[in-house]
């Protein structure tokens, strides 16, 4: 019998699949560039409704990013979408690429986050590569305690702000980490 974990991660992600495959995201995104489906979907780890997503372009176009914002609108009827200009910000640990964040609604309550960002091929790969060395990592009992931790901490207001899903990936696989308390304990 699957653990709870497992069995919300394979909920969650047949929701993502509904919102990329027949609501069209995935065909939308397409249009602009090579579509990765990345982080907690690829691993196998999603507590909650947030999808990251990395559009893999051969250069940058702001005119072609801003048209997939309106696209993205038009489609999926977003509460609210940021973007970030991080080829100019180079915000330490984020991707170098332009970034949309869709909110389908209030994420803290389960409403979906849909992370995007638009990025040159060596960048794309980059980061592909991590998720694929990450993945290599996982064992059943260390995605039960990654799902475990992530379950507890993704209201938590310090989420994003002091720690962020990577962290709690290094804290478990590289750190032995296995409860919520010693991983807060490791980030005060």
């Amino acid at each position: 019998m699957d653990h709870p974990f497992i069995i919300t991660n394979k909920q969650i992600k047949a929701e993502a699949d509904h919102l990329l495959y027949e609501k069209g995201l995935y065909n939308l995104l397409r249009k602009y560039g090579e579509p990765h489906i990345s982080g907690s979907y690829d691993l196998n780890l999603m507590t909650w409704r947030d999808l990251d997503i990395y559009l893999q372009v051969t250069e940058e176009n702001e005119n072609d990013f801003f048209l997939l914002g309106a696209d993205i609108n038009l489609s999926l009827q977003p509460i609210k979408m940021h973007f970030r200009n991080e080829l100019i910000a180079k915000t330490p640990g984020l991707p170098l690429g332009l970034y949309w964040g869709v909110y389908l609604g209030n994420e803290r309550t389960g409403a979906w986050k849909i992370d995007i960002w638009y990025m040159r091929s060596v960048e794309c790969k980059r980061l592909l590569e991590y998720c694929a060395v990450l993945k290599e990592k996982v064992t059943p009992e260390a995605a039960v305690d990654i799902m475990n931790i992530k379950s507890q901490c993704w209201s938590d207001p310090q989420y994003r702000k002091s720690y962020t899903s990577s962290d709690i990936y290094q804290a478990v696989l590289e750190r032995g980490i296995r409860t919520f308390e010693d991983f807060r304990k490791s980030y005060q």
